[in-house]
């Protein structure tokens, strides 16, 4: 059995997904693909345009077989821990034969140079990173410029460096290095594909005919509606799936729904309660707890808080992670020994009934396919679910239709079979 592997978040699944699928199919030819998928909150913090069923049902009529939830506390974290979860479970899959992953360069070799170079971090390579973060750099420029002094201190020419340090400047690039990484340190079997990324800029705000940036489209969704632009930017089963939610208040989510209940907690929270938040470094606790009082409303306190070192995207993880109550060493001790603690299954198409049956045999987690049965597992699968539950009982509160507002919704809503 081949079997393809994608991480992914299909926020929401656009035509470049459905590219990079099919390319990768074309190169891989696997019997099924796996699609290792963030549940209702993304890495940037922030809640998904449509439920997780929704964006899996999409996922499914575009060509994946089976749809895996990536656990929130992976889902909403750097590049770096997101890629470690992904790939982990791809791992405890015992199937998975291939993971294929988008890049702006199009080409293995030098992400893997990249990789090589952050997952043996020698001590030159860290002094160049501790340098660079000590003049108060953000992580991912002062990695950057590492890089550079590293490649040339280790003799490299400047042609070649400059070709290399240009890879970091794609965020699928960036991303890409994350997945081999993770390969490497988990002594991987699982080889690598990737497939150059066409048309739009990740970061691209400005939708366009054909291929757009899942960011221009949630723009352009969130200013215009199912707009014909999106409506050509997406596959025709995605654009009537999302056209049939909308309808029924089912999305898109209002994420400001839950800006005035995250500055509530940082009003309410201590300083020490603030300190523990995944993320919290060098003082920042006094900073959010300062700017927290100051700040008239959400997007205010954003702008207070931001620095070089401190950008939106990271703040609002944290400020999320402070929402679920999700502490450092909470974290470390969930994500101890193997990372996710189980397989939770959001849906698959009636042919990958084999892949199933064959994932029940060779998984190295317990696979979950009723979550009502979560508890029967032990105290980490039961912790690290409670996560995904309380995120989406979070996330129900940006949708306008009430049934989708309840609490409970991840013990009564079964796995999508199509």
């Amino acid at each position: 059995m081949k079997v393809l592997g994608i991480i992914s978040e299909y926020n929401p699944f656009h035509l470049g997904h459905l590219y990079h699928l099919s390319e990768s199919k074309r190169l891989v030819n696997p019997d099924y693909t796996i699609a290792i998928m963030s549940g209702n909150f993304t890495q940037r913090g922030e809640a998904a345009l449509v439920d997780k069923w929704l964006r899996t049902e999409i996922a499914i009529r575009c060509g994946i077989d089976l749809v895996i939830e990536l656990p929130v506390i992976y889902a909403s974290q750097t590049a770096e821990l997101f890629a470690y979860g992904g790939i982990q479970l791809l791992n405890h899959t015992g199937l998975t034969s291939y993971i294929s992953f988008g890049s702006e360069i199009g080409s293995l070799e030098p992400l893997d140079i990249i990789s090589d170079i952050l997952v043996k971090e020698d001590d030159i390579f860290k002094g160049f990173l501790k340098t660079n973060l000590n003049k108060g750099l953000s992580y991912p420029s002062a990695r950057q410029a590492a890089i550079e002094e590293y490649l040339y201190q280790k003799g490299e020419k400047a042609e070649q460096v400059k070709k290399l340090v240009d890879v970091l400047s794609g965020s699928n690039s960036i991303l890409a290095i994350e997945y081999l990484k993770a390969l490497k340190r988990t002594n991987s079997k699982i080889q690598a594909v990737t497939i150059r990324r066409i048309s739009a800029d990740y970061n691209s705000l400005q939708i366009q005919k054909g291929i757009s940036s899942a960011s221009a489209i949630r723009k352009e969704i969130y200013n215009s509606g199912l707009s014909e632009m999106v409506k050509q930017a997406l596959p025709p089963a995605s654009y009537s799936l999302l056209l049939n939610a909308f309808e029924n208040g089912a999305g898109p989510s209002n994420g400001k729904m839950l800006d005035n209940i995250i500055l509530g907690l940082v009003r309410r929270a201590s300083i020490d309660e603030i300190s523990t938040w995944m993320g919290i470094e060098g003082g920042l606790e006094n900073r959010i707890k300062d700017c927290g009082q100051r700040a008239s409303d959400f997007s205010e306190l954003l702008d207070l808080l931001q620095t070089k070192r401190y950008v939106a995207t990271r703040l609002k993880r944290i400020l999320f992670h402070g929402l679920i109550n999700l502490s450092e060493e909470k974290f470390n001790v969930l994500n101890s020994g193997l990372g996710p603690k189980y397989i939770r299954i959001l849906g698959f198409s009636k042919r990958a009934q084999p892949l199933l049956k064959a994932l029940r045999k060779s998984s190295k987690l317990p696979v979950i396919t009723k979550p009502a049965h979560y508890n029967r597992y032990g105290k980490e699968v039961r912790e690290m679910f409670a996560f995904d539950s309380l995120a989406t009982d979070i996330y129900g509160l940006t949708l306008e239709n009430k049934e989708f507002r309840i609490g409970g919704r991840d013990f009564i809503t079964n796995p999508i079979i199509l």
